[in-house]
């Protein structure tokens, strides 16, 4: 599982001092833009957070690249913001929430990057099948807490959600975000089908040891054992 940095930053100034801080341990982050009416708190806006990181970042370890993660209800005019903004920034994939009922591919057809879709913990997967053709779609993140504030209380069940994508012939790249720490790691592992990467928040951005936060994480990946991926 590859352990994505995810950043919910008030200000540009918050926002670069999180990469910096973390630039040495990481090459690829999550930016969650926050708007205050999808979900209740705002953070840096999504025109602000790409000026901001369009500059050259000291000390990172390799070239580095960012996902978007928009909770926010007016998804269509922020990603506009993106294809303007984004030609010195390598973009991964921007992620919009499923509970918008987005037309996807008209989305993919409109913008250059990449597209996802997050789904809530209280969607249905079966749902989201019926609605979408899921083999389209680069990336699909996971919530296992509500969209909205850091430092909520992971929700086990939502781990379910993996494997119910996996069997049903989902084989693209599945994220999980929100209250993934040292305790719920080993509920994560202990799931037969894992996360293909972790988005982790506040457990890295409140760390005053990220070596040492790094390696514990490390340490307990290195223990688990492999999942069964993709068995019917």
């Amino acid at each position: 599982m590859e352990i994505i940095p995810a950043l919910l930053e008030p200000t540009p100034t918050a926002l670069v001092h999180q990469i910096n801080r973390l630039a040495p341990f990481f090459s690829r982050f999550q930016i969650d833009i926050a708007d205050g009416v999808y979900v209740t708190n705002t953070t840096v806006t999504v025109a602000e957070a790409l000026t901001a990181i369009a500059n050259p970042r000291p000390g990172a370890a390799s070239p580095v690249s960012f996902d978007l993660h928009l909770m926010v209800k007016d998804y269509e005019t922020q990603l506009k913001t993106v294809e303007r903004l984004s030609r010195r920034i390598k973009i991964n994939a921007v992620l919009i929430h499923a509970s918008l009922s987005p037309d996807y591919p008209r989305l993919a057809r409109q913008f250059s990057f990449p597209i996802g879709l997050v789904i809530n913990p209280n969607a249905s997967i079966k749902q989201l099948d019926k609605h979408y053709a899921l083999s389209n779609l680069p990336v699909i993140q996971v919530m296992s807490i509500f969209p909205g504030r850091q430092g909520q209380t992971f929700i086990p069940e939502t781990l379910n959600k993996i494997e119910q994508l996996r069997r049903i012939g989902y084989r693209n790249k599945i994220f999980l975000d929100g209250g993934i720490n040292d305790r719920t790691l080993p509920l994560i592992c202990q799931h037969r089908d894992w996360p293909d990467a972790l988005c982790i928040g506040s457990y890295l951005a409140r760390s005053n040891d990220i070596a040492g936060t790094l390696d514990r994480l490390k340490t307990q990946l290195g223990r688990a054992s492999p999942p069964n991926q993709f068995l019917p």
